[in-house]
């Protein structure tokens, strides 16, 4: 009988020893994953603060940024006119020295305005002019033009007048041109 009990007290002497063993494994899992969490944490705080480029003013509260986002992502079409001539929008308005961009810039000079932001919000054709007068030459006339959106004539100002997906937005200075354009084939993709 005593080899009996013996082995009885060794068996229970093993479940103990697992259950010891496997409490410490999962409390260095627990401490793993924290650690982890904080890791990720602290990436993501100095990461978003290192994308700013404190060379470039903030602009109407746009910075300019070393990333672009595809959080929010959107397209918008600008033709400005000055006594019924065509101005064209020049590009890398808002893109400075292949460094750092602003929320609001051209890559090209079609007119397309693009809205690369962390996050969904409403940008005006304001903001958009104060990047442009900002960050690039040629710089857009001043004053408060006529606007239209989509080819209709809206009573909205420059600083009011929000820019959405694939809209045609329109500002003539001085005389009006014949025909205003009411829409643009953006390319594939945008």
């Amino acid at each position: 009988m005593p080899d009996r009990k013996q082995s009885d007290k060794r068996s229970s002497d093993k479940k103990m020893s697992e259950k010891g063993s496997s409490k410490s494994k999962n409390k260095l899992i627990a401490i793993g994953i924290t650690a982890a969490i904080i890791a990720g944490a602290v990436y993501f705080i100095q990461r978003s603060d290192n994308t700013v480029d404190s060379a470039y003013a903030t602009i109407d509260g746009i910075p300019c940024e070393t990333q672009e986002y595809l959080n929010f992502h959107i397209h918008a079409h600008l033709d400005v006119f000055v006594n019924g001539q065509h101005v064209t929008v020049p590009q890398y308005v808002g893109i400075m020295d292949n460094s750092c961009l602003y929320w609001l810039h051209t890559h090209d000079n079609s007119g397309i305005m693009h809205m690369e932001a962390p996050q969904p919000q409403n940008f005006t054709v304001g903001e958009f002019l104060d990047v442009w007068r900002t960050t690039s030459t040629g710089a857009p006339p001043t004053g408060e033009p006529i606007i239209f959106v989509n080819g209709e004539e809206v009573s909205t100002t420059l600083s009011t007048t929000q820019l959405n997906a694939h809209d045609e937005i329109a500002i003539v200075y001085g005389q009006t041109p014949p025909n205003i354009p009411s829409f643009y084939q953006f390319p594939e993709g945008l």
